[in-house]
């Protein structure tokens, strides 16, 4: 029996315009602008295999809310909650430089003189590598699935080229592992050449998109980019209905 060379995406007919879904160690980047519903396609890509969901948007609870909503099964998915991480390292101070108003809180500045200027801060004062503990998650992960939602919070933390560079890393951590990766970021919110360079790694690029024709949206799919597979190429207009994503007209783009 020949083995299946491609994981679903969850949605039906994306499927079909991909001719069975995406191949087994590719790197899909998915695009969309505000209002597109991209966090919700994420959420549902997530709903089928075992998935590694690495979330920067939102919150476990708010996630799994959501997908209960739509009626997505939440049982497989291997979560991993950066934003509430994130959002209460905010909370308590931590990864910030230190300002005057700072430097008046006696507290730090005793326990980091305490510590001695050779050795590393505190683990209650330290900023998590949140680039490195993602390439760990995915290094040791076994999920045939990966999602990354979304890169918007890895470039307002890091240069570009780090976040650049770690990307090429997973993704080839990804070819190793034979699963798929997703990797979610708002359009139209970077320069030009961040989308062109993650278009370029990327073996595959779906963006979504939203035409406001007088009082309503028009909502489109398109295929741009899978790498040794122009022939599945193609543009499908969308709705999101209770179920989630249902794509409707399909056309190839020859």
């Amino acid at each position: 029996m020949i083995e299946n060379k491609y994981i679903s995406t969850g949605i039906e007919n994306l499927d079909k315009l991909l001719e069975g879904g995406i191949q087994k160690g590719f790197t899909t980047l998915i695009l969309g602008p505000p209002g597109s519903s991209i966090e919700i396609f994420g959420k549902q890509i997530s709903s089928t295999q075992k998935v590694l969901y690495i979330s920067t948007e939102e919150n476990k609870k708010d996630i799994t809310d959501t997908m209960d909503r739509f009626g997505w099964s939440i049982e497989d998915i291997d979560f991993v909650d950066i934003q509430t991480e994130f959002s209460q390292q905010i909370l308590n101070g931590i990864g910030r430089p230190i300002n005057v108003y700072e430097q008046k809180n006696k507290s730090i500045i005793k326990e980091l003189i305490k510590q001695g200027s050779s050795k590393d801060p505190p683990k209650s004062l330290r900023k998590t590598d949140y680039l490195g503990y993602i390439l760990d998650r995915i290094k040791s992960t076994n999920n045939q699935k990966i999602v990354l939602n979304s890169l918007d919070f890895l470039f307002s933390e890091y240069s570009n080229e780090k976040v650049i560079r770690t990307i090429n890393e997973i993704k080839i951590q990804n070819m190793q592992k034979n699963s798929v990766l997703f990797l979610l970021l708002t359009k139209g919110i970077y320069e030009d050449i961040i989308e062109k360079r993650l278009e370029g790694i990327s073996d595959c690029v779906i963006e979504l998109e939203v035409i406001q024709k007088g009082s309503t949206f028009e909502r489109f799919l398109t295929v741009k980019k899978l790498r040794n597979f122009a022939k599945k190429i193609g543009i499908a207009r969308y709705v999101v209905e209770s179920n989630g994503f249902v794509l409707e007209t399909v056309e190839r783009i020859m």
